[in-house]
C-alpha cells in the first residue's frame, strides 16, 4: 500500500477515536468528598440495613501480656518454630491491622540464620542475620478479611544453617537465640455494624473488658447481676474491670507486672457490658439481654435479673445459641449425663492434628464446675492419639499433663493408628480452672545424617474422654469446688452495695477461684455486723456465718491467728495490711469459705488465683501468697492417695500362688466330697 493513501485513513481513524480515548483512557483527579472513607457507612437497600453503630470502627490492642506471655517468647535450638494465635472479632472486616513485634537476637554460634514471620502460613517477612546480636523487631502488615475462627494466626520460624565439614557433624546451634517481648501489641479496628448478634458481641470482647454500673452504690439485683457477668467473664478467659457510669468511683488501676513495668493493655474508657438497671441511659426490659450501642461501639445490655441468665447463654456450649440482638432467656441449665464418662470435646477441647519435629504440644481447659456434679469429679483421664511413622528407629514419646503435673506417658508404636493412654488423676492436680497438656517428643532422624530431619503427623483423636469418679467429701478448697458445682450461697455485707466498684472486683475473683457456680449460685446480702445462719455450701466475703463464729473465730482488722493445741496457737500475727484470708470451714454438705480482709485496705488481687488441696489461703495484691491444709499439714493424705499398691510395689508374684493354693483347695474339697460321696454309697 502507498505511503499517502495510509496516512489519510490513520489519520481519520484517530481523529475519530480520540473522543473515546479521552474519556476512557485519561486519568480522572477525585476531590476527598468523591473519595469513598472507610468509615462511610454501607448503602441501605431492601435486602440490607445498616446497623444502629454502622460505619462505627472501633479500635483495639492486644499486647503478648494480655494473652497470657508475660515472660519474653524465647526460640532456639531445638524449639525454632512458634505458633501464637491472635484474637480477632470472627467474621468481621478488620481495617489497619498490624503486628508490631519488639524482638532481639544473639548468635554466638553464627551460621547462616533465617527468621520468618508468617501471617495465616503465608511469609510476610524474611531476614537473613549476620550480627552476633541485634534488632528483630518489625511491623507486619496484616489484610482486612474477615477470619471465621476468630484468630490470626502468627508463626515464628528462627533456624540456623551451619557449615560442616562431613555429614554427622554436630549442626546444634544453642547459642542462636530470638527474644520477642511480651510488650509487642497487635493493632487493629473491627467494624461494628458488623456485630448485629450477641454471640458475636461476646466473642469480641477484649481481653480486658469492661463492665459498665451506673453508679458507686448499687440495688442489690444489680450487684448480683455484675458479679455473675464477672465471674462468667473470668472463665471465658478474660479480666473483667468495673467502672461507674457517673464517674462516682475512681477508674480501675491496671494491674502492675514485674518491676513495676507492665505490658498490659489499659483497660478502655468505653464500656462493653453494661448493667443496664433503671439508672442507667439504656434500661432494658426484665430478663432481657440485649446488643446496645453507647458512643458508636457495640454494646452487652443485661437486665439486672438476668445476670445468672447470662451467665448460662455466654458458656461455651450455649454461646452460638445467642443468636439474636434482644433475647429473653426464661430458663439456661449445663446438660447432665448420668454417664461416668465426659468427651473432652464436650469440655470444649478441639481435636487436632499436626506436625512434630521434635517437640509440640496440644492444650485444651475447662472448669472443675463442668464436670463436678452429684458428687463426682475428674478420676482418670483417657487420651487417644495417633501418629505417623518416621525415619527414627527411636519411637515417639506421648506424655498427658494435667496443671503441669505428669500423669501418664507412653512410648508410641507410630502406626497411624489408634493408641491410648490411660492416667489417673490425683486429687492434689486439681483446681478451678484445669489445663490439660498432651506433648510429643520426637526424636531427630536424618539416615547417619544424609537428609535433612522433616515434621511427622500426629493427632489428638476425638474418642479423647475423661472418667469421674466419686470425689470423698473433703473439707478443702477441692471438695469446696465439687459442692460448688450443684451450686451454693454468696454471702456479702450490705455495705458492700456502697462501694460496689471497690468489692465486686474482689467478690468476682474469690467467686472464680472457689468455683462458685454464676448460674446456679444464690446471692444473699447481710446486714453488717450479723452473722447469718448458712444451710449447703457458701462462700462469705467479709461475712462472719454463725456456725464459724461459734467454733471460736474472732476476726481482728490487723491480726491473724490460727488456733493450733490447747496452749500453742499455730499462727499469731499482728500488722498485717493488703492481705486476705480464705478459709474452709464445715464439713458435709455444709462446707463453706469464708473471706475476711487483714488490715485497713484490702489486697488488689490483680493475678488469677489457683486453689488447690488447702483449706487456707493466704492472698496479697499479687494474687495467692501461700495455701495449706492446716488439717493435714504434713500431706498424709496426698501420700495415701498415691501409695502403690500390691503390684506396684513389686509382689506381684503372689497372685500365681494365691492361684495354685485356690487350685490346690479346690482339689482337696473335691477328694473330700468324693470319699464321702463313696461312703455313702456303700452304706
Amino acid at each position: 500500500m502507498e505511503l499517502h493513501r495510509f496516512l489519510p485513513a490513520a489519520a481519520l481513524a484517530a481523529l475519530c477515536l480520540l473522543p473515546a480515548l479521552g474519556t476512557a483512557q485519561t486519568p480522572q483527579l477525585r476531590t476527598s468528598d468523591q473519595v469513598t472513607t472507610q468509615n462511610a457507612p454501607p448503602p441501605t437497600t431492601p435486602v440490607f440495613k445498616p446497623a444502629e453503630n454502622s460505619g462505627a470502627w472501633v479500635p483495639r490492642t492486644v499486647t503478648f501480656a494480655d494473652l497470657g506471655f508475660t515472660e519474653p517468647v524465647v526460640l532456639g535450638y531445638p524449639d525454632t518454630v512458634k505458633e501464637i494465635y491472635l484474637p480477632v472479632p470472627p467474621n468481621i472486616d478488620l481495617t489497619g491491622a498490624q503486628l508490631q513485634l519488639n524482638a532481639s537476637y544473639v548468635r554466638a554460634d553464627g551460621g547462616r540464620t533465617t527468621l520468618i514471620y508468617a501471617i495465616d502460613g503465608a511469609p510476610v517477612v524474611a531476614n537473613g542475620l549476620t550480627a552476633d546480636r541485634g534488632d528483630a523487631s518489625a511491623t507486619l502488615p496484616i489484610d482486612g478479611k474477615p477470619r471465621p475462627s476468630g484468630f490470626v494466626r502468627l508463626n515464628v520460624d528462627w533456624r540456623t544453617a551451619v557449615a560442616r565439614e562431613n555429614t554427622c557433624a554436630d549442626s546444634r546451634t544453642p547459642g542462636n537465640i530470638l527474644r520477642i517481648e511480651p510488650t509487642s501489641k497487635f493493632v487493629f479496628k473491627y467494624d461494628g455494624s458488623a456485630i448485629r448478634d450477641l454471640a458475636t458481641a461476646w466473642s469480641s470482647l477484649p481481653p480486658m473488658p469492661t463492665i459498665l454500673i451506673s453508679s458507686n452504690k448499687l440495688s442489690p439485683e444489680s450487684y448480683d447481676a455484675a458479679w455473675r457477668v464477672g465471674v462468667a467473664l473470668e472463665r471465658a478467659g478474660k479480666r473483667p474491670q468495673i467502672r461507674t457510669a457517673d464517674g462516682s468511683a475512681p477508674p480501675p488501676a491496671l494491674p502492675q507486672g514485674t518491676g513495676g513495668n507492665t505490658a498490659l493493655t489499659p483497660p478502655s474508657n468505653e464500656p462493653d457490658i453494661v448493667i443496664a438497671d433503671s439508672a442507667s441511659k439504656q434500661p432494658v426490659g426484665s430478663h432481657e439481654i440485649k446488643l446496645g450501642n453507647v458512643n458508636g461501639r457495640p454494646v452487652i445490655l443485661v437486665a439486672p435479673d438476668a445476670g445468672a441468665q447470662a451467665a448460662g447463654i455466654f458458656t461455651q456450649i450455649w454461646q452460638q445459641a445467642a443468636a439474636g440482638s434482644d433475647l429473653h432467656v426464661s430458663a439456661v441449665e449445663q446438660p447432665k449425663s448420668d454417664s461416668n464418662a465426659v468427651s473432652l470435646q464436650y469440655l470444649g477441647a478441639k481435636p487436632a492434628s499436626f506436625d512434630v519435629l521434635s517437640h509440640a504440644d496440644w492444650n485444651a481447659s475447662f472448669d472443675i464446675g463442668s464436670v463436678a456434679a452429684d458428687g463426682k469429679g475428674p478420676g482418670t483421664l483417657v487420651i487417644d492419639v495417633a501418629a505417623s511413622p518416621s525415619a527414627a528407629r527411636t519411637p515417639p514419646v506421648v506424655s498427658v499433663f494435667m496443671n503441669e503435673v505428669l500423669l501418664g506417658a507412653k512410648e508410641m508404636e507410630a502406626t497411624g493408628k489408634r493408641e491410648r493412654i490411660v492416667a489417673p488423676v490425683p486429687r492434689y492436680a486439681l483446681q478451678t480452672r484445669n489445663t490439660i497438656r498432651v506433648s510429643f517428643v520426637r526424636q531427630l532422624a536424618s539416615d547417619r545424617c544424609r537428609e535433612t530431619p522433616e515434621p511427622y503427623p500426629v493427632s489428638v483423636l476425638p474418642s479423647s474422654h475423661m472418667l469421674l469418679d466419686k470425689i470423698e467429701a473433703a473439707s478443702d478448697f477441692t471438695g469446696l469446688m465439687a459442692k460448688f458445682a450443684g451450686g451454693g450461697t454468696l454471702l456479702v455485707p450490705q455495705s458492700h452495695m456502697n462501694d460496689a466498684a471497690g468489692t465486686l472486683p474482689r467478690v468476682i475473683r474469690l467467686a472464680s477461684a472457689t468455683g462458685l457456680s454464676p448460674m446456679k449460685a444464690k446471692f444473699t446480702p447481710v446486714a453488717d455486723g450479723s452473722q447469718p445462719k448458712v444451710d449447703g455450701p457458701y462462700l462469705a466475703v467479709d461475712v462472719m456465718p454463725k456456725d464459724v463464729a461459734d467454733s471460736g473465730v474472732k476476726p481482728e482488722k490487723d491480726r491473724l491467728f490460727l488456733a493450733g493445741s490447747k496452749d500453742h496457737p499455730l499462727l499469731d500475727v499482728r500488722g498485717l495490711n493488703r492481705v486476705g484470708v480464705l478459709e474452709v470451714f464445715g464439713k458435709g454438705d455444709n462446707v463453706g469459705a469464708v473471706y475476711r480482709t487483714m488490715g485497713d485496705q484490702p489486697p488488689a488481687m490483680t493475678k488469677p488465683i489457683a486453689l488447690s488441696s488447702g483449706n487456707l489461703a493466704i492472698m496479697g495484691n499479687n494474687g495467692l501468697r501461700t495455701e495449706v491444709n492446716t488439717n493435714d499439714p504434713s500431706g498424709q493424705g496426698i501420700m495415701k492417695e498415691a501409695r502403690p499398691g500390691l503390684f506396684e510395689r513389686g509382689y506381684w508374684w503372689l497372685l500365681p500362688l494365691v492361684i495354685v493354693a485356690l487350685f490346690i483347695g479346690l482339689l482337696v474339697f473335691a477328694s473330700r466330697m468324693r470319699r464321702r460321696n463313696n461312703l455313702h454309697g456303700d452304706r
